[in-house]
């Protein structure tokens, strides 16, 4: 699938990875809006560890987020090692220092903090003691509104005060949505969109020969 407009934002994520300081980004959006894609097209050809949250228990989940790291980083001894909490976690990633800035960005983040209350304190306390002085550009991602907002940029949130740069991520306008398509009569392109929408995971699913979704 074609990677379409988003300029605006790769612009506001390029700004904040240049940043000689470190970077807090937050980025939210309905599901399926491309906030995956997004992330994924603006870590290309940067030093980054990617992680997909679940709903697996916290233990379950630090252990898969060690062996990615383990795997970007290349760190075959890190696989080895016995970590049962975030903040060792990022405290054995910045035990040394890297050439470019470290991208690391956690999507779907709500459900880390579904699983465990106590997620939006405990990355207060790494971002505020491990992060917040390294050259680092943390993403956090997710696609439930309410909850992100709430465990991430309401002023009552222990994250509150700490994100350089927030994303809201919208569907796309019909403008951008003509670009998806090689027919060229707007009438139909339209009747497109008004069964759609400028979610830009349906439009991956719509069959524009056939004209139905593929479902």
């Amino acid at each position: 699938m074609k990677f379409i407009n988003r300029e605006r934002e790769l612009e506001t994520l390029e700004k904040e990875y240049s940043k000689k300081s470190s970077s807090f980004v937050v980025i939210y959006g309905r599901r399926r809006v491309g906030k995956t894609t997004l992330i994924e097209k603006f870590i290309q050809n940067k030093p980054s560890i990617y992680f997909l949250a679940d709903l697996q228990n916290e233990k379950l989940q630090i252990e898969r987020f060690k062996t990615v790291v383990a795997e970007s980083l290349d760190d075959k001894l890190l696989k080895s090692l016995q970590i049962d909490n975030w903040e060792t976690m990022f405290n054995y990633i910045f035990q040394k220092e890297y050439k470019e800035k470290l991208v690391i960005a956690i999507d779907e983040f709500q459900y880390l903090a579904k699983v465990n209350k106590a997620i939006p304190s405990i990355f207060q306390s790494v971002w505020d003691t491990v992060l917040k002085n390294k050259d680092v550009m943390l993403i956090l991602s997710g696609s439930l509104i309410s909850l992100m907002y709430n465990i991430a940029l309401n002023y009552t949130s222990p994250l509150y005060g700490r994100r350089t740069s927030q994303i809201k991520l919208s569907p796309v306008n019909f403008f951008e949505f003509r670009k998806f398509f090689s027919i060229k009569d707007n009438d139909k392109l339209l009747q497109f969109y008004s069964i759609i929408g400028g979610v830009p995971k349906y439009i991956e699913f719509f069959d524009e020969k056939r004209v139905y979704l593929k479902i």
